[in-house]
């Protein structure tokens, strides 16, 4: 009498995922290779863009908006103030280093011997 020992259940599951995955794998690699599938994704992620950019844009108008009633600058109004105080700042430093050098002058040896 020879007796036979049960199949284990859980390497033949296993076995059945091993070749369920490898299938799908193929099939997967097959389809994401294939030209329709690089224009279907370029096609989304440029309507996704597109919306994105939209809804940027109305959300920066409300932004706006809201800052107006509320008597608060707006980005833009923040920076070009900034870039005005920086040209404020270099014409003062101009103006600075030409009085510096007109004292200069003034207190040179040579000016005071004429």
């Amino acid at each position: 009498m020879s007796e036979k020992s049960p199949s284990d259940p859980f390497s033949q599951m296993l076995q059945l995922y091993d070749d369920w995955t490898k299938t799908w794998s193929s099939a997967m690699s097959e389809m994401v290779a294939s030209k329709g599938f690089a224009d279907s994704v370029t096609q989304q992620m440029e309507s996704g863009l597109s919306t994105m950019g939209l809804f940027r844009r109305q959300v920066n108008e409300a932004m706006e908006q809201y800052l107006q009633q509320m008597s608060l600058p707006t980005r833009r109004e923040v920076l070009n103030l900034a870039e005005r105080l920086t040209h404020i700042e270099m014409r003062l430093d101009d103006l600075d280093a030409k009085l510096d050098g007109m004292l200069d002058l003034l207190r040179s040896p040579r000016r005071r011997a004429t």
